[in-house]
């Protein structure tokens, strides 16, 4: 009975930690594994383009029979990951519509925001140092949805 009891124990202890911290579910993707994964998927890579927010690398993945951009942002640390987290919804706050479409999803290592307007659907995806935004049309939700989870985003 006593071994029931610490593996019972530690089975809630082990859940608990999953579900508060998403350390599970959720990795960090340096700007390599950005490139080459969506590489792979036929886009094309650019650090040419200018940032909206300053940070240490800005990629920018595209593709001519998509209509979207994924916007990958790596920052020195995580405050600074954060605050333009913060930035970006707060420029979005007042373009998108009061409805359950809308959502934020926080833990000890993320933040996400799904945003849904009449006609777009944009995602911003922050992992400590890391953020990913992208801004697309409704159309293309399952789309990015697809993306953004290959990737534990």
């Amino acid at each position: 009975m006593k071994n029931k009891s610490i593996i019972l124990g530690i089975v809630i202890i082990v859940l608990v930690c999953i579900i508060t911290t998403g350390c599970m579910f959720y990795n960090v993707v340096d700007k390599d594994e950005f490139s080459k994964h969506f590489k792979e998927l036929g886009y094309t890579i650019s650090d040419k383009e200018e940032a909206k927010y300053e940070t240490d690398t800005y990629l920018v993945a595209s593709k001519s029979d998509v209509p979207f951009k994924i916007e990958y942002y790596e920052f020195e640390n995580e405050v600074d990951a954060k605050k333009v987290y913060e930035k970006y919804k707060d420029s979005i706050v007042d373009y998108i519509t009061t409805d359950s479409n809308n959502q934020e999803t926080k833990g000890a290592v993320f933040t996400k925001t799904v945003a849904v307007s009449t006609d777009e659907y944009i995602v911003i995806s922050r992992v400590k140092n890391t953020l990913i935004f992208i801004a697309g049309t409704n159309e293309y939700k399952n789309n990015i949805d697809t993306l953004l989870k290959d990737i534990k985003y």
